[in-house]
């Protein structure tokens, strides 16, 4: 059985532990900056000075809330997270390699030449405004004849404007909901998306999404009477969408246009603290109904390869398929996520431990924090679980072709969470080994886009065209680089 990534892998948790004697001595430490270079200059390593004598160990206490200065404390007392000391060596990486890659604005293609019949958009100012004139008539006219041809139904509700045929409308609302969702809090949006997720539950009558497979469409002859002659409107209390028509139709908008003025009307009644335009939530609603949709339309029966229809046990094997395939995704990206918040938390607070006496291989240990940070929740690497030799539980890490080997350096960011155990919580699962092996299995998650060029690989970078290195977007900004070991 195979588990994708390191599910076993939890965010650290600081724990205080001062009911052990402190170390008589500390290991040493030693850091080294070389610069590759004609001419390069080594400083000299100054060893670390002896700790203090071993004092009584003191009664064990607990700490509701573990800070940085209880770290500290115990680092004080017990000479821990200073046991990996680390030695870097600056190289004069150019992150060309032989690739040939340009480095400037030369990544981009060149502008193509206009010519000058082609900028010639000179027109006649008189005919222009003459032609817009008619314009304007004919539409005119022809908007009243369509009022005399399909009178208005009367009703309170009027149905989502369709922007099709009012561009500026929408570009300026679609504008607005941009600014507000680039000005709110994330909780904020949470808070509205759920709402909007609890309405579609309690007016459709399902418990989760998946239930919408089975709700029951409008009819054909409904919403044919409703669109197009003098029939009655939707009903409020039943929902039934179009599901042959997207959120655009006039009966779907017009059964979005009642949810939102439902949600709108609970807000006010309850007083939320969190209030928004209606262009906002009609945006969410919107999504929401294309979720839904997607989710009916993928459960209709279809033609098999043989080219007779699929039965209803086929159907279900293909949705349990879907839902098994999404599950797997999901744990992926919670894995990938909990593994880089995981990094980030202990090369965040070894560097904080070592910057106060300032210890010489604090240059190594930033270093190390901005390469993960750099690469980011997407760049961390799948592993499968695996039992070795029958006895021992271990991770084989699958391959990342387009990354740049970089096992060595997260190798030694993982070993924290093993050798500064005392520090960290014993809370979860332990942290397995880690194997990497050129027989192990390649990930199926796609290239990050947009890292800095000395994060690819050079020998995968050079077997691309021109047309994929330009769709990866890649940054030539500097990364130094540097080699890392363990002393």
């Amino acid at each position: 059985m195979s588990l994708e990534d390191d599910a076993d892998m939890e965010l650290p948790e600081l724990g205080a532990h001062e009911g052990q004697p402190k170390q008589t001595a500390r290991s040493s430490t030693l850091c080294m900056s070389m610069q590759q270079s004609p001419r390069y200059s080594t400083l000299p390593c100054t060893p670390a000075q002896p700790s203090s004598s071993p004092t009584r160990p003191q009664p064990r206490t607990s700490l509701a809330m573990p800070n940085i200065d209880a770290i500290k404390h115990i680092r004080k007392g017990q000479g821990t997270s200073k046991r990996t000391c680390l030695v870097g060596m600056l190289i004069d990486d150019d992150n060309d390699n032989g690739t040939g890659w340009p480095s400037g604005p030369e990544l981009r293609p060149d502008n193509i030449s206009v010519t000058e019949d082609d900028n010639d958009n000179t027109r006649n100012p008189i005919m222009s405004a003459s032609e817009s004139v008619m314009e304007n008539a004919i539409a005119e006219g022809l908007a009243m004849a369509l009022c005399n041809i399909f009178p208005k139904i009367s009703g309170t509700l009027q149905p989502f404007p369709n922007h099709r045929h009012m561009p500026h409308r929408k570009r300026n609302e679609d504008r607005e909901v941009a600014l507000e969702k680039a000005t709110e809090p994330s909780q904020h949006h949470d808070f509205i998306l759920a709402e909007v997720h609890r309405l579609f539950k309690v007016r459709l009558y399902i418990t989760q999404d998946v239930d919408f497979i089975t709700h029951k469409p409008a009819s054909v002859h409904d919403v044919h009477t409703y669109e197009h002659e003098d029939g009655l409107t939707p009903d409020e209390n039943m929902i039934a969408f179009d599901l042959s028509r997207n959120y655009s139709s006039p009966w779907n908008a017009f059964l979005l246009e009642s949810l939102l003025q439902e949600l709108q009307s609970h807000c006010r009644e309850e007083n939320w603290p969190i209030k928004k335009s209606d262009n906002y939530i009609r945006e969410i609603l919107r999504d929401h109904y294309k979720c839904l949709h997607t989710i009916w339309r993928n459960a209709q029966p279809k033609v098999a390869a043989t080219g007779h229809l699929e039965t209803p046990g086929e159907v279900k094997a293909c949705l349990i398929n879907e839902q098994t395939q999404a599950s797997k995704e999901s744990r992926q990206v919670a894995c990938h996520r909990n593994k880089y918040e995981c990094r980030k938390l202990i090369l965040n607070h070894i560097a904080a431990l070592k910057s106060d006496t300032y210890d010489n291989d604090l240059p190594s240990w930033q270093w190390l924090g901005r390469l993960i940070r750099t690469l980011g929740k997407h760049g961390m690497s799948s592993e499968e679980s695996a039992v070795e030799n029958g006895v021992e539980n271990v991770l084989y890490v699958k391959t990342m072709d387009w990354r740049r080997n970089i096992d060595c350096e997260l190798e030694i960011v993982d070993l924290q969470h093993t050798v500064d155990i005392d520090i960290f919580s014993l809370q979860g699962s332990h942290p397995l080994r880690r194997i990497h092996a050129t027989k192990n299995l390649t990930t199926k998650q796609d290239t990050v886009k947009g890292l800095l060029l000395a994060l690819y690989d050079s020998a995968w970078i050079a077997g691309l065209t021109e047309r994929q290195k330009e769709s990866l977007e890649i940054s030539t900004a500097p990364f130094p680089w540097m080699k890392v070991a363990v002393v």
